[in-house]
């Protein structure tokens, strides 16, 4: 394509009323929307790009002194009738990436003008007439990013972050996968009839998996031998619940197992949803309470929440080293400098 070539430079001049917007919406699995608001369609950089009267670039802005250019695009029809507010709750917007193109509808061949790509930072979604609206960051807003960390006493790592060094808890180790080779250390979920009992296997034996599942046993000490590879069971950290009781869509009881949790065990911990209105939507628990496993929620869940909704739950961490350390036993990937010197060690320094 040409970028503002003298032919589009001369319509620009000479015909502005000819100047229409072209846009193209890349999800993160590669989907790709192309729209014009030209009130016609248009074949235009080897594509064709359907009219769609409601998309519109809002309000670009651009700053010449090295700010970030930034501003919002109303969707087209084709992305507003076809997802709601529950896919964005649901992240299906994470990840797209926004290209405008300025062109002369009455002469493609002139070329056009592109602005972006850009990506998204913020999706508004309006439920009651179904209009999304996508605020966007140029490539410049990673430069004004800030790219070293800071220093701080509590851990910058977030639970079962599995970069190296982070935080790596096993919160959701992968299904068990048969006539595959497994290192001690490695962690596996096996389901039985969909259940894992709260369940996950660490391999203790190195080896590779048989091509046909054996009964694993879920008794945590328990050892499995499948193939040539030896699993031990263990504690989950992920638990599965029901709801038993509820009061409204922030606060309810719920049925679980889990000898660990005691007060406050899953505070600041993730809702995973796993059926209901609410499946595959997240909450985070504010309280917890361990004797009659009542959950209360920040804000409240997407949709009703009903008795006999199941979900996923994680613990919560307050990413101190005393709760890494007591915990999850899991110090050694702590982030934080904990024994870093604070203000009150410096203002008696020399007293």
């Amino acid at each position: 394509m040409r970028t503002a070539s003298a032919g589009l430079k001369a319509a620009m001049a000479a015909t502005p009323h000819t100047l229409g917007w072209l846009g193209q919406f890349v999800f993160l699995d590669g989907t790709t929307i192309r729209v014009s608001a030209t009130g016609a369609p248009a074949d235009f950089n080897g594509h064709s790009w359907t009219a769609d009267k409601s998309f519109k670039g809002s309000t670009l802005k651009f700053i010449g002194d090295g700010s970030v250019p930034d501003g919002e695009v109303t969707a087209p029809t084709a992305i507003s009738d076809a997802y709601d507010a529950e896919d964005v709750y649901a992240g299906t917007f994470e990840g797209m990436e926004i290209t405008l193109f300025v062109f002369n509808y009455s002469s493609p061949s002139d070329g056009g003008m592109q602005l972006g790509p850009y990506e998204v930072s913020e999706i508004n979604y309006d439920d009651r007439g179904k209009i999304a609206t996508f605020e966007i960051r140029g490539i410049l807003q990673k430069a004004k990013q800030i790219t070293v960390e800071e220093l701080s006493v509590s851990c910058r790592s977030d639970l079962g972050d599995q970069r190296p060094g982070f935080c790596t808890l096993p919160l959701y180790p992968d299904n068990v996968a048969r006539s595959h080779a497994y290192t001690v250390g490695d962690y596996i979920r096996v389901a039985d009839a969909g259940d894992y009992h709260d369940r996950m296997f660490r391999c203790t034996t190195a080896g590779s998996t048989a091509g046909s599942a054996p009964a694993y046993d879920y008794v945590v000490g328990h050892t499995t031998t499948d193939g040539t590879a030896v699993f031990t069971a263990e504690e989950a950290w992920v638990r599965s619940g029901v709801v038993a009781t509820r009061t409204d869509d922030s606060d309810f009881t719920a049925t679980l197992t889990e000898s660990r949790a005691v007060d406050g065990w899953f505070t600041s911990g993730t809702i995973k949803w796993t059926s209901g209105l609410n499946a595959g939507l997240y909450n985070q628990v504010r309280v917890y309470t361990g004797a009659s496993k009542r959950i209360q929620l920040w804000g409240t869940a997407r949709w009703t929440v009903a008795v006999n909704d199941t979900f996923e739950i994680v613990p919560g961490c307050d990413k101190t080293f005393a709760m890494c350390l007591a915990r999850f036993l899991n110090t050694i990937n702590f982030r934080g400098e904990h024994l870093m010197p604070g203000r009150d060690f410096l203002a008696g320094a020399g007293t």
